[in-house]
């Protein structure tokens, strides 16, 4: 499995300064694109991503359709809704697709960018063997027993 990014798919770049300034070190990690087939694209590649979508009225729709088929495809992967604060009612509806997080405020970007983070760390490793898998899945690493 190659390694995850996250990727910003939204129009202006707004968010994406939000999420860089927030994320320092792990911003080298981000992608931002500009639409939701180059979301698709880039996931498809790094199937373990987190995604932040921008959520508007005109495509409301069509996300609370492909956030699922992402989720179903892509077991892996997990997506956050970034939200005006005019489409706070569709917060149920999103979470109910599948988004982790609504953000409504670029404000909000330092506190999502700890659920990142921990995404980074839960991220199983590509291609171990099954007893180094489970070893590393463990949430207490530090202190899991070997057999050598």
């Amino acid at each position: 499995m190659s390694s995850p990014r996250f990727i910003v798919c939204e129009k202006t770049g707004r968010w994406a300064v939000a999420f860089r300034r927030a994320l320092g070190y792990e911003a080298r990690q981000m992608i931002e694109v500009r639409s939701i087939l180059g979301c698709e694209t880039i996931l498809a590649q790094h199937p373990a991503s987190i995604i932040a979508v921008e959520i508007t009225a005109g495509n409301l729709d069509t996300l609370v359709v492909a956030v699922p088929g992402w989720l179903r495809n892509f077991p892996h992967c997990r997506v956050m809704a970034l939200a005006a604060a005019d489409l706070a009612s569709a917060e149920t509806l999103l979470r109910e697709a599948g988004a982790v997080a609504v953000l409504q405020s670029t404000r909000e970007a330092p506190a999502a960018c700890r659920l990142i983070e921990r995404h980074f760390e839960a991220v199983p490793a590509a291609d171990l063997p099954l007893e180094q898998a489970i070893e590393s899945s463990l949430p207490w690493p530090k202190w899991a027993s070997s057999p050598t």
